[in-house]
Parts: structure tokens; C-alpha cells; sequence
């Protein structure tokens, strides 16, 4: 039996399918897979900022196609830019082990953010990221940053930017060791999903699912399930600067959620906690208390300058 694997043909992106083959291959050593590199629109354009992009799904799209038309059996994506919304037809059967969902300060001096000199450059493509740091730092020039981990932490070398804004599972992902400052998720929080991998196959392939389902992984399912949840009740996506996360514990559910207001003078940052692992209640309870708070106005200010 062979299975093929469709995926970005980035360092990072072949790293990251390569880790859920290797897992698969404990399961079932019988199991030969071919690897099909599929460019989406997300590697043609590197230029624009991720949140001026009007597509969705810059980096899924072409390869869910390509499963939908059984030209690969599955597909493996990082989890932070899955859509929460994906055709009927498709379905994420498996949830590997989740890294670092943190995101981590590099700059060219090795110098931590609030170290930083005034009017430094920092480089992200990311409109949560360039929101937080402007919140803390409202004297740092933010400039957008695009390419593969490797290509942005060069572009920082060379002198382009003073420092970026990466995420660790990233940087442990192809072994980079460079000094970087993790930061915390009080002041960053991460991105819905970041650090996971969302391994995805067509709804019909029962017997399918049931082999990718065996390297599921059950706490990383219920944490990054209940962060998609928290972005689809909120309709919200990269256009949106919001942070969501989730670390489940034998107690239940801790839950953050945080956005920054559109002239980057007011947070809102919510955290809470719910006794019961259940995926849509815990949601439902958070979002509500993130609206009580103001978060749903900030978002709808952001909709009407990105939507």
C-alpha cells in the first residue's frame, strides 16, 4: 500500500509532513509514502502582508484541491492556517503532538524587545504580532517580513530588519539555534492552532482516518479544536488581530484570548478557565466573556478597515 502525501515544498512544511510519516511508519511499517510538493498562492506571493492577501486559505487551498481531486491521499498543514471553515468533504482526521505554541523575539544584537532602541525595525507579516508589539513598543517601526524561516532570519542578518517576530515550533522544527527570547502569552498570545499540524484526508476515507487517527494526539486535538472553535464563533481570521490559546490540564480547560484595539492603545485580554473538557461549552463561555469585556467591538472596528 502507498499512500500520497501532499504538502508545501518549504524546508519547514517537508520537516514538519516528514514528522507525521515518521509516525505513521511506527504504526504501520508496511505503509510506503510519496511525498507531492504542491505550490499554493502563499508561496507564489512574498511580497504582500498575509492580512492583505483577499484570498483565504493562501496556504491550503491549492493542496485541499488537489485531495478533493484524489490526486494525494492526504494532506498535512500547519494547524494556525487551516481555515476553520474546509469543504464538507474534507475532514481533519489527526492532530500529532503539538510543539511550542509560543511566539519568540530574535533581534540582530540579541536584544530582548524591551531593549530594543526606539525607531528599530522589526519584520512581520503577521497583523497579531505587529498589533502586540505596537501595544508595548509604540516606538518601533514594524515593516512586513515574508518567506520561509530561514530566508526572513537571513533578511534580519543582512541588515533589513533589527528583529523579527518567528514562532518557536518554527525555529525548533529545522534545528535553528539562534538566541531568541520567548514571549509570554500575556503579551503574545499565540495564534489559534500555532505549533500544531492538522493532518487532513477526505470524509469517506474511513479506512484512511482510521490509520491517521492513530497518531493522533489527545490533548493537542482538545486544545487546538477549542481554539478553531473560539476564531469560528468569533468569524474572525488573519485580518483579524486576535490570539487564542488553550492548555488543557487534568482540572479542565485554561483559556486566553487576546485582540489590541486598531490605534494599538487598548488590549483586551481575557482568562479563564473551564472545569469540563468539553470543546463547545468551554468555547461558547469564553467567547462570552471576551465580549463582556469589549473584544467583539475591537474586532468589528478591524473588519470595517480589512473586510
Amino acid at each position: 500500500m502507498k499512500l500520497r502525501v501532499g504538502t508545501r515544498g518549504s524546508q519547514l512544511s517537508l520537516i514538519q509532513t516528514m514528522e507525521v510519516i515518521d509516525k505513521l511508519k511506527t504504526k504501520f511499517p508496511e505503509i510506503e509514502y510519496e511525498i507531492k510538493i504542491i505550490k499554493t498562492r502563499g508561496d507564489i506571493d512574498l511580497e504582500t502582508p498575509l492580512y492583505m492577501i483577499p484570498q483565504k486559505g493562501i496556504f491550503e487551498k491549492e493542496i485541499d484541491q488537489a485531495l478533493l481531486r484524489r490526486e494525494i491521499d492526504f494532506a498535512v498543514h500547519s494547524m494556525k492556517d487551516y481555515p476553520t471553515k474546509l469543504p464538507y468533504e474534507l475532514v481533519i482526521a489527526a492532530v500529532p503532538e503539538r510543539c511550542s505554541p509560543y511566539d519568540v523575539f530574535i533581534s540582530r544584537d540579541s536584544l530582548s524587545l524591551n531593549d530594543l532602541p526606539r525607531n528599530s525595525i522589526v519584520g512581520t507579516s503577521s497583523l497579531r504580532r505587529e498589533s502586540f508589539i505596537k501595544y508595548i513598543r509604540n516606538d518601533l517601526e514594524i515593516i512586513p517580513v515574508r518567506g520561509n524561516v530561514e530566508t526572513r532570519i537571513q533578511k534580519m542578518l543582512r541588515g533589513d530588519v533589527d528583529a523579527l517576530i518567528l514562532a518557536e515550533a518554527g525555529l525548533e522544527r529545522i534545528g535553528e539555534k539562534i538566541k531568541y527570547e520567548r514571549l509570554s502569552i500575556e503579551d503574545f498570545t499565540p495564534a489559534a492552532g500555532q505549533g500544531a499540524l492538522a493532518v487532513v484526508a477526505r470524509r469517506n476515507d474511513q479506512e484512511l482516518i482510521k490509520i491517521l487517527q492513530s497518531v493522533n494526539h489527545y490533548k493537542s486535538w482538545v486544545e487546538t479544536m477549542t481554539e478553531r472553535n473560539i476564531i469560528s464563533l468569533l468569524d474572525v481570521g488573519c485580518k483579524t488581530p486576535i490570539g487564542v490559546y488553550v492548555e488543557m490540564s487534568i482540572d479542565g480547560l485554561n483559556i486566553a484570548i487576546s485582540t489590541v484595539s486598531t490605534d494599538y492603545s487598548k488590549k483586551v485580554h481575557i482568562q479563564t478557565f473551564s472545569k469540563d473538557i468539553d470543546i463547545s461549552r468551554a468555547s461558547i463561555d469564553a467567547v462570552r466573556l471576551f465580549k463582556e469585556k469589549g473584544g467583539l467591538e475591537i474586532l468589528n472596528a478591524w473588519r470595517r478597515i480589512y473586510d
